[in-house]
């Protein structure tokens, strides 16, 4: 059963959130500049991710098409995520065929052609007298909705909803299976033309050999045309046939390939929201998969854990600094599961495929991350929340959790587990 519930047409603003945002995605790749529909925090990573990038004088370039698109007259398929508060979460579907162009020290060093899923989280406010807190999207000062409305009690800049609210606050892309029609149908047509080229060659060849396709032969020109003849239809018949066994062969092995996944993801796409839901009744599956690729992707991207307020662990050195991009590859295993005080624990190891800069050359590697990742399960789910600016629950004071572990303020020490999703251990599982 599909967990999509909503379809929307290309003139729908959640359809034209996602293209805005992949198109701010795209001139990021190109230029730097950051998505304006971006959230902070999805910003951040790509901030992390641009300054390795630059490291190893390497830069992905990536742009999308819906020209070939699954989806009839480039729909976006939809769901709600049942969020707490004054927010709503939608989580949207598009599908792209992808194309991205990798160069180190202004050399091409491979390219890739893919269709692609494409999954965005929208968060709107529904109501803007709300008195959630929100940074300042100018100075970082943490206010109410209303205030920045009104004026930053820091700065006094003053916005209009439509500057805070809507924002992308997390995706991800998961790679459609076996390529799409088009690559098959192509496949198919290839197949069959090697095999017709192939076929007739062997049948001139031997009829040379016999001496049939001699011009001193009475029957030279209806040799010529037999040897033609059945060549091409014998060999687009044997050519549909070989690729048809080719198909089926390459079928059969990834179906065996993907049993051996298949049973794990299941496991923990069943097992972890009927744990997790316990505490909160609020819980969804897939905004809590997004919550943990943009984890990751601090953690890979980091290159110090010292003052990360994402990482809550044992200290320890950043081993992924060859990695310069990682794409999830929509499996993830679940390992446990425990609460322990105010505290619960999700312990899952993620598959996904990264590429990695080893002697000034790109390669690319299938990978699976352990991740172990803590929330005080009295947190109430904010879809407005930001650890890129947080207030300091001892004194107030708004400042940067991605650089300061302490408030800078008071010396205090800021927990984020105790407001949303927190990583306590990672590595190469």
């Amino acid at each position: 059963m599909s967990i999509f519930n909503l379809t929307f047409d290309k003139n729908d603003e959640s359809n034209i959130i996602i293209d805005k945002f992949v198109d701010e995605y795209s001139e990021w790749t190109t230029t730097g500049k950051e998505p304006e529909i971006g959230s902070l925090d999805v910003n951040y990573a790509f901030e992390l991710q641009k300054k390795r990038l630059e490291e190893h004088n390497a830069r992905i370039e990536t742009t999308f098409d819906t020209k070939n698109s699954d989806f009839k007259d480039g729909a976006v398929r939809c769901f709600t995520v049942p969020d707490k508060g004054d927010y709503k979460t939608v989580i949207g579907c598009k599908n792209y065929k992808v194309i991205e162009t990798v160069y180190v020290n202004n050399k091409k060093k491979r390219k890739s052609k893919v269709m692609q899923n494409f999954y965005v989280a929208i968060t709107r406010l529904l109501n803007q007298n709300a008195d959630g807190a929100i940074a300042c999207p100018n100075c970082g000062a943490v206010s109410s909705i209303k205030e920045l409305l009104t004026g930053c009690k820091s700065c006094g800049t003053r916005f209009i909803l439509n500057d805070l609210f809507p924002k992308v606050t997390n995706f991800y892309a998961i790679k459609e299976v076996a390529g799409g029609k088009k690559v098959i149908k192509n496949s198919a047509i290839a197949v069959v033309l090697i095999t017709m080229l192939a076929f007739a060659g062997s049948m001139f060849f031997i009829n040379y050999k016999n001496g049939n396709l001699s011009p001193e032969n009475s029957d030279f020109i209806m040799n010529i045309i037999i040897c033609t003849l059945y060549g091409f239809i014998g060999g687009a018949l044997g050519g549909y046939f070989l690729w048809g066994f080719c198909m089926f062969m390459y079928l059969i092995f990834g179906s065996i390939k993907s049993l051996f996944l298949l049973g794990p993801h299941i496991k923990a796409k069943t097992k972890l929201p009927k744990l997790m839901r316990q505490i909160d009744p609020n819980f969804s599956y897939e905004f809590f998969v997004g919550k943990v690729i943009n984890l990751m992707k601090l953690m890979i991207f980091s290159d110090d854990y010292t003052n990360l307020a994402a990482y809550d662990g044992k200290p320890m050195q950043n081993k992924f600094r060859d990695i310069i991009d990682v794409k999830y590859d929509s499996t993830i295993k679940f390992n446990g599961f425990k609460i322990n005080g105010p505290y619960c624990y999700v312990d899952i190891t993620v598959f996904a495929t990264v590429l990695k800069i080893d002697c000034g050359d790109v390669k690319k590697a299938k990978q699976k991350f352990r991740v172990v990742v803590c929330k005080n399960i009295n947190a109430i789910a904010d879809a407005g929340f930001s650890i890129k600016k947080v207030s300091c629950k001892s004194c107030g004071g708004s400042f940067d959790a991605t650089r300061e572990h302490n408030c800078p303020y008071c010396g205090n020490p800021y927990h984020l587990g105790n407001d949303d999703w927190v990583v306590i251990d990672f590595k190469k599982a």
